[in-house]
């Protein structure tokens, strides 16, 4: 019998699996461990880590929005640095006048 200690109080029974206390080990004390339900939310969460790692190239669109948008975190990226970049020559001239 295989157990993975979760933390400092439950541990899951790898071949069941069970999840139970560890002072309760011997008793009949245990929580039933939904796996399909928990497979389900961590396909969810893959492919929100999906959509934030392809959100990363610049070239792509986001999955939310409409068609004929392609290259716009590229566009938005540029225009962000060029107002950036206004702002800190103001900034410069400024100071130096």
């Amino acid at each position: 019998m295989a157990n993975v200690i979760i933390d400092e109080e439950l541990i899951l029974n790898v071949d069941t699996g069970v999840i139970g206390l560890k002072s309760n080990q011997e008793e009949n004390d245990q929580l039933v461990l939904p796996i399909e339900e928990l497979n389900d939310e961590i396909d969810k969460l893959e492919v929100a880590i999906t959509n934030l790692e392809e959100s990363f190239d610049p070239n792509t669109v986001s999955s939310l929005s409409q068609q004929g948008r392609e290259g716009i975190y590229l566009k938005q990226g540029l225009i962000t640095n060029i107002i950036i970049g206004i702002v800190i020559a103001l900034i410069v001239i400024v100071l130096i006048v």
